[in-house]
């Protein structure tokens, strides 16, 4: 099943502690995982 197609641009967030990070082109935000706290990642 494909993404949303939000774009190249943009950031991840996590959706537990609230950091974010640039999205990484051709990498979906929800196989990233946050180095703060371990969870995984959204595209808000």
């Amino acid at each position: 099943m494909g993404g949303r197609g939000l774009g190249p641009g943009g950031e991840c967030r996590c959706p537990n502690c609230g950091y974010t990070m640039p999205h990484q082109r051709g990498v979906p935000c929800y196989e990233q995982t946050c180095p703060k706290c371990g969870s995984k990642m959204t595209r808000p």
